[in-house]
C-alpha cells in the first residue's frame, strides 16, 4: 500500500511538471521509560503535523505493553479538539484486521490457507471460472488473487452490501494467474470478510468486535459496510477534509463499499492497544487474540513472488534502517498509517481528518520510527505551504500569460500568415495537452500505479492541481480556438475594390 502511495505522489508531480510546460490537542498520556523521552516524539510529531496543514491528527505510540504516548493534535472539525478518543476512518488499515480475523479461524481449524476459496463460497465466481477455481484464502490475503482494477472497477457504486459485492465480481476479469502476481485489490479483501461471515455464521461486523475489537479492549472502533454507513455509526468520528491551496476545507468522505477493506473506524487510544497486540505475538496482558505462528505469518510476504505485501502489513526491503512493517490507508478526506518496528518492540499509530496528495503524511510516522530507532529525526520535511503558495502563483501567471496571448492572437497569425497548417498543429494541440491530461487522468494512474480511481476522487485528491490543470485546461483551448480563428480570417481572400 505504502509503494503505490508513493508513486501516486511521484505521479502528481510529474503531472505538475507536464503542466508548467504548458504556461506558453489534548493532553498526552504516556508511560515513563529510559529509552525515549515522549517529550521528545511529541515534538517531531507536532512539527512534522504542522508541517501539513492538515486540520487534525491523532498518534499513538506503544513500546512491549506500555502506551508511550496517545494525543491528539488540532481540530476534529464542528469546533472540536482531536483527543485520544476521536474517531478516525482507517480506510485500508482495516485489511490488516480481517485478515487477524481470517488467521483466527485458521488457528481453530476451521479454514485452511491453501483451499480455494469456493470450498467455503460456492456461489464465489469470476469472469474466467478455471481461475476462480484456482483463488486460494491465501492468495486473497497476500493480494496475489491475479485480480486488479485493470479488470474489474472497484468503484462501479452496485455493491452496498458483502453479497452483492461477491456477486458483482462475476464479471471481473484476471491480469494473471492466481499465485503468480501482486495486484493490490481491494475486493480480495472484501470476499475475505465474506468468507469469515459465512464461517462464523454471524454478521462480518458482529464477527469483528467479539471476536477482536472486545478481546483488544478496542470499545471504539467499529466496522461498516459503507464508508457512508459509517458516519451515522461512530457518534465521535472526526470530520473529513481537502486542502485547497493549503486550506482546510470539510467535506463528507465518498461513498462506497468498504466491508472488509476499509470500513473500520477507531481512534488513537483502541490504536494503541492494537499495536500491542500484534508487537507482542498476538497477546495484551492475559488476552490472545491470534496465535504467535498467525502473527508471524500476517507479518511474511510470500515466497517466490515479487512482492513485500505480507497479509494485511507491508515489509520493506533490506535498507539502512531498522526492519519494519507497515501499512497506509488512504480515503478522499482522510489517512493513516501504522509501523511496527519488531526488533525494538515500538508500534506507531497516525490517523489524519484529511488528506492531500503532497502533504508529507507518510514522514511524520517516518520521523518517529526514527526517533524511536535511537537516531535524529529523519530529514526535514516539506511544507505544504509552500507548495500551496507555489500552485496558488502557477495558477494567477497561467491566467496571466493565457490571457495576454489572447490579446496579442493578431499579431501571432500575422507571424504565422504564410506557415503551412501542418507546422502550426504541434503548437496548437500542446495547448490542449492539458485538456488531455483531465480527461485521460483515470486512465493514466490505472496504468501507471494499477489503480482505478474517478475523476472524483483524483479531484479530491489534489484539488489546487486540478484547478492549475483546468485553468491550462480551459485557457488552452481558448487560445488554440481563437488563434485558429483569427488566422483563418486573415488567411480568407478579402474583396478588391475596383474603379467603376
Amino acid at each position: 500500500m505504502r509503494a503505490w502511495v508513493l508513486r501516486a505522489k511521484t505521479l502528481w508531480g510529474c503531472l505538475a511538471c507536464v503542466a508548467l510546460l504548458c504556461l506558453t490537542g489534548a493532553p498526552p498520556t504516556w508511560a515513563a521509560t529510559d529509552e525515549i523521552d515522549p517529550a521528545a516524539i511529541d515534538r517531531v510529531a507536532a512539527e512534522s503535523f504542522a508541517a501539513t496543514r492538515l486540520p487534525g491528527m491523532a498518534l499513538a505510540v506503544t513500546h512491549g505493553e506500555d502506551f508511550l504516548l496517545v494525543k491528539g493534535y488540532g481540530s476534529a472539525g464542528g469546533g472540536r479538539p482531536v483527543t485520544a478518543s476521536t474517531q478516525f476512518r482507517l480506510a485500508s488499515l482495516s485489511k490488516s484486521f480481517t485478515a487477524l480475523a481470517v488467521l483466527q479461524l485458521v488457528d481453530a481449524g476451521r479454514v485452511d490457507l491453501d483451499a480455494p476459496i469456493r470450498r467455503y463460497l460456492p456461489t464465489f465466481t469470476v469472469a474466467d471460472a478455471g481461475a476462480a477455481d484456482r483463488i486460494t484464502v491465501r492468495d486473497l490475503l497476500n493480494q496475489t488473487s491475479g485480480l486488479a482494477d485493470a479488470g474489474f472497477d472497484p468503484n462501479d457504486g452496485r455493491s452496498t452490501t458483502i453479497s452483492s459485492r461477491l456477486a458483482a465480481l462475476r464479471t471481473a476479469r484476471p491480469v494473471a494467474g492466481p499465485g503468480s502476481e501482486f495486484h493490490y485489490f481491494d475486493p480480495n479483501y472484501q470476499v475475505l470478510a465474506a468468507l469469515v461471515q459465512t464461517i462464523a455464521g454471524t454478521p462480518f461486523a458482529d464477527h469483528l468486535d467479539r471476536q477482536v475489537f472486545e478481546p483488544l479492549g478496542m470499545s471504539s472502533t467499529l466496522t461498516a459496510p459503507t464508508t457512508q454507513a459509517a458516519t451515522a455509526l461512530a457518534p465521535r468520528l472526526a470530520q473529513g477534509h481537502v486542502l485547497v491551496f493549503g486550506q482546510p476545507v470539510a467535506r463528507d468522505e465518498l461513498d462506497g463499499f468498504a466491508a472488509g477493506s476499509t470500513g473500520i473506524v477507531s481512534t488513537a487510544e483502541d490504536m494503541a492497544r492494537w499495536l500491542i497486540a500484534q508487537a507482542n505475538g498476538g497477546q495484551v496482558g492475559s488476552r490472545r487474540v491470534l496465535s504467535e505462528e498467525g502473527v508471524q505469518m500476517m507479518h511474511t510476504p510470500p515466497s517466490g513472488i515479487d512482492t513485500t505485501y505480507a497479509m494485511g502489513w507491508t515489509v520493506p526491503g533490506p535498507g539502512n534502517g531498522p526492519v519494519r512493517l507497515e501499512h497506509t490507508g488512504v480515503l478522499s478526506t482522510s489517512f493513516a498509517e501504522q509501523v511496527l518496528l519488531p526488533e525494538e518492540g515500538y508500534g506507531i499509530a497516525v490517523l489524519f481528518d484529511g488528506n492531500y496528495a503532497l502533504a508529507d503524511t507518510v514522514g511524520v510516522a517516518d520521523r518517529i520510527a526514527a526517533l524511536l530507532a535511537g537516531g535524529p529525526p529523519a530529514g526535514s520535511f516539506p511544507r505544504t505551504l509552500v507548495v500551496a503558495v507555489a500552485l496558488a502563483v502557477l495558477t494567477v501567471v497561467t491566467l496571466a500569460l493565457r490571457g495576454r496571448a489572447v490579446l496579442r492572437r493578431r499579431a501571432w497569425a500575422n507571424r504565422h500568415l504564410r506557415a503551412p497548417w501542418w507546422r502550426l498543429a504541434p503548437g496548437l494541440l500542446w495547448l490542449l495537452l492539458p485538456t488531455a491530461l483531465l480527461v485521460g487522468l483515470p486512465a493514466l494512474v490505472l496504468r501507471t500505479i494499477g489503480r482505478a480511481f474517478t475523476h472524483e476522487q483524483l479531484a479530491l485528491s489534489m484539488p489546487d492541481v486540478i484547478i492549475w490543470l483546468g485553468v491550462g485546461a480551459v485557457t488552452g483551448m481558448g487560445l488554440a480556438a481563437a488563434r485558429v480563428i483569427t488566422l483563418i480570417r486573415l488567411r480568407r481572400p478579402q474583396p478588391r475594390y475596383v474603379e467603376p
